[in-house]
């Protein structure tokens, strides 16, 4: 008597989709002990047997991925109420507020409780990308026109604290587990230019300046040190991060060029004194607002890397922001009348400011992007997000 079939040798591990592993898990081993019952009575080869239940296992998984990503978009309590409005779109999220945005092109992302959310501007659809239930925090979205990057602070094995960094490709409209990692990342959300993010860690005391293409690939650490950040801003191929000794003591810039893998260091004028806040880069120029510390008055400035020459773009008492896209500068300022503020902007490199929308709340943070710029008003469950194109 012939002896019974070599059973087929284990399946690949599962890839990474959606956050779905266990119940892709689930659903592929079940089609694999059927799989293995009917094995006696196959007439294919062991070896074609084992192909057919790897690629099964590949495939559900795939399957049962998207289905729970879907089932997240369907079922969760995330839906905001966007209105159309004469300039552009008003959005609110009942009970639980928008605590952070952000815009690139056409796209506008933010945080709203566990949840983080896409907008296209053109049609007014929203997305739900992210539902981080279970999370302890998250981090506001950073957007570029191809994709969107968050992070979530949740508990890992062992109850050890994790830090989950997500992306989500608008072209594709995928999601991608970038990262899970025991070290603590900045406070700050991370940043990302083209389909590369960046985000600030730190790993027993070490500082790291960490990349990742949205699309594939794994980590990359740029650089590291004791004492690196703040600011994270990345821009085309160019990333810049501060350096601070300590925390009142004047920071230097470290600015990294990817295409040529050079780097170079500078000083930004006028730290004695002041605070720096809100610091933005694009098309090789850093916007910022300084604060004076005695006068209590605010400057936005700018700084062309490749003049090496800083402006002042506006002064003012309670400026809000700054936005910029590379040619235009967009802040909120207090309305002349006393109530609610104005929201302005200035076209660089000479031009005057001008008026885009009185706004009858509290500004908390303004956006720009091409033509398109957005503010948040409010904080909270009554905060709402509003977007307007920029005036010719």
């Amino acid at each position: 008597m012939s002896p019974p079939p070599r059973p087929p040798p284990p399946p690949p591990p599962l890839p990474r989709d959606s956050g779905h592993t266990l119940v892709a898990s689930i659903g592929a081993a079940t089609l694999l002990s059927r799989h293995r019952e009917d094995r006696t009575d196959s007439s294919a080869p062991p070896s074609a047997r084992a192909l057919l239940a790897a690629a099964l296992v590949v495939v559900c998984g795939a399957i049962l991925g998207v289905a729970g990503f879907a089932f997240e978009q369907g079922h969760a309590n995330w839906r905001p109420h966007a209105t159309r409005t004469s300039a552009g779109w008003r959005v609110t999220q009942p009970r639980l507020g928008i605590d952070g945005a952000d815009l690139a092109g056409d796209h506008l992302a933010w945080q709203a409780g566990p949840y983080t959310i896409v907008m296209d501007l053109n049609s007014g659809a929203t997305r739900l990308v992210g539902a981080a239930t279970d999370a302890q925090s998250v981090w506001p979205p950073a957007v570029s026109p191809r994709g969107a990057v968050w992070m979530e602070v949740a508990d890992g094995p062992g109850k050890q604290t994790q830090t989950l960094v997500y992306a989500y490709d608008f072209t594709s409209r995928r999601r991608r587990h970038l990262l899970q990692t025991s070290s603590d990342l900045s406070a700050a959300s991370p940043v990302v230019t083209g389909t590369t993010a960046y985000w600030l860690s730190d790993r027993d005391g070490t500082s790291l300046v960490t990349s990742c293409d949205i699309n594939g690939g794994g980590p990359r650490v740029l650089a590291s040190g004791s004492d690196l950040g703040p600011f994270l801003l990345a821009d085309g191929s160019l990333v810049i991060w501060s350096s601070q000794p300590r925390p009142s003591a004047p920071f230097s810039l470290t600015v990294l060029d990817t295409s040529s893998d050079t780097t170079s260091d500078l000083t930004l004028p006028g730290q004695s004194g002041a605070s720096f806040d809100s610091p933005v880069l694009a098309d090789g120029t850093l916007v910022w607002l300084r604060s004076a510390n005695q006068s209590g008055g605010d400057a936005i400035y700018s700084y062309d890397l490749h003049t090496l020459s800083a402006r002042q773009v506006v002064s003012g008492d309670s400026l809000v922001g700054p936005a910029f896209d590379g040619s235009t500068v967009v802040w909120a300022q207090p309305a002349a009348s006393g109530s609610g503020d104005v929201v302005m902007g200035l076209r660089l490199p000479g031009g005057t400011p001008f008026r885009i929308a009185a706004v009858s709340g509290d500004v908390s943070s303004v956006l720009v992007s091409g033509t398109r710029v957005a503010w948040l008003v409010g904080a909270g469950p009554r905060s709402s997000l509003a977007t307007a194109r920029l005036p010719q």
